[in-house]
């Protein structure tokens, strides 16, 4: 019986039905416990034979569309037991996965890789797959777990008899930016856990970064150790912060790497900010926003990084106009990428700025687009939203709306004291909070 005759007779039996027919021919089980009982019916060296069968059928029609069918692949391959063939599938489909912005699976791909990576004992491989899984987890602003990833793939580089000298100083930074990106996200209490657990991260970077050539890695070390002067060291080393991003924009400028000089120009920025420094905050902010906006740049997550700074500093410098267009721009890039905190950072900005122009309605429909964002994400993936909070309860306030506005300033208040600090702190901890 030839293969048409055996699909037509089992689609005739209620078995498989016909879910496609172009671009390719293809069946589906119509439940899956028949799927199910089909399988279990084949015995473990059979399945084996045949998940291999399959995948090799597939690389070898299919040449072309490997990374199109890497998931399906990495499937076939792993139950084959073809551990460095599932791995390195798994890879091909959580990258893929990220360039189609679908994070939550990009890290189910990674997981699969890691399993898979530490059953055959494969150093190096476990090595790259658990950096790839902290950027994932980086991505879903899951960061407190990202930088154990981190950690533990550090770990995995000290038992590597001839590791790459730059893997640590890479991952020593992600670890720093990582929970400078949290440090409003989490508990006051463990972010001090966390952070006294990466003491050694900010000490190795800044032995390291003596000793390194121009290059763009060094640029991201140097930024990574001017931000943990400023936003994890406490108290802030202002001087040391403005030392070390005042050197990431020279190198960057000498290596002429539009995109390490915008995450280097960022950083300078922010210390610039929080140091009460307004102008240098305008003038950096407004240099940074020119090098994001060239042409050759091909990096759109700091391209959205760059237009919401931009628009944060024009928006102090009272160019609400300007600002708006930016953090526009900006909110619908963070959309397109799911970007859901800068998207958020995005509308919270705009809602400012509507406030300062007395548009209070525009303001209270940027509003609603946050909330809808906090309500389908919370704050774990968005940040703190109490200033937000604070901005329209200033609004309903001055409108004459005091019941609504009584509520807005309560949830203001139990947002920051339950995240970070208690209110006699606010003041005394840091004037640049």
């Amino acid at each position: 019986m030839s293969l048409n005759a055996r699909l037509a007779a089992l689609e005739a039996s209620g078995l498989i039905r016909l879910a496609q027919v172009e671009p390719e021919l293809e069946y589906l089980f119509r439940h899956a416990l028949v799927q199910e009982a089909a399988y279990e019916t084949l015995v473990k060296a059979e399945r084996k034979r045949l998940h291999r069968a399959a995948g090799e059928a597939l690389e070898w029609l299919y040449p072309e569309r490997t990374d199109e069918l890497a998931a399906i692949l990495a499937h076939h391959f792993a139950a084959a037991g073809d551990d460095k063939k599932g791995v390195a599938y798994s890879r091909r489909a959580a990258r893929k996965a990220v360039a189609m912005y679908a994070y939550d699976e990009a890290v189910q791909h990674l997981q699969t890789a890691l399993h898979l990576s530490e059953a055959s004992e494969l150093s190096e491989t476990r090595l790259a797959v658990l950096e790839e899984l902290a950027d994932g987890y980086c991505l879903l602003r899951q960061g407190a777990r990202a930088i154990s990833i981190y950690q533990a793939a550090l770990q995995v580089w000290r038992d590597l008899p001839h590791a790459d000298r730059m893997t640590p100083i890479r991952l020593n930074r992600k670890i720093i930016h990582t929970l400078a990106e949290i440090k409003w996200t989490i508990h006051r209490e463990e972010f001090e856990s966390i952070r006294q657990t990466i003491a050694a991260s900010r000490a190795s970077l800044e032995a390291d970064q003596q000793n390194q050539p121009p290059q763009p890695e060094t640029v991201r070390l140097l930024t990574a150790v001017a931000t943990h002067a400023w936003r994890i060291q406490a108290p802030p080393d202002w001087e040391a912060a403005l030392h070390y991003a005042q050197a990431a924009v020279d190198m960057a400028e000498q290596l002429d790497k539009p995109v390490e000089l915008s995450v280097a120009l960022g950083a300078l920025a922010m210390i610039y900010s929080d140091h009460g420094q307004l102008r240098d905050y305008l003038q950096t902010s407004l240099k940074r926003l020119s090098v994001v906006q060239e042409a050759r740049f091909d990096d759109l997550r700091e391209r959205i990084d760059g237009l919401r700074e931009g628009g944060s500093a024009l928006m102090y410098a009272g160019e609400y106009g300007l600002a708006l267009a930016r953090l526009e721009e900006a909110a619908r890039l963070a959309e397109r990428i799911q970007a859901v905190d800068q998207q958020f950072f995005a509308l919270s900005l705009q809602s400012q700025c509507w406030f300062r122009l007395d548009r209070w309605d525009e303001a209270l429909r940027a509003e609603t687009r946050w909330r809808n964002l906090a309500q389908r994400f919370g704050h774990e993936r968005l940040g703190q939203t109490c200033f937000a909070v604070a901005i329209s309860a200033t609004i309903h306030a001055l409108r004459g709306d005091f019941s609504p506005a009584r509520s807005l300033q309560t949830e203001s208040y139990d947002l920051m004291a339950s995240f970070w600090l208690q209110p006699g702190e606010w003041l005394v901890s840091n004037p640049y909070y």
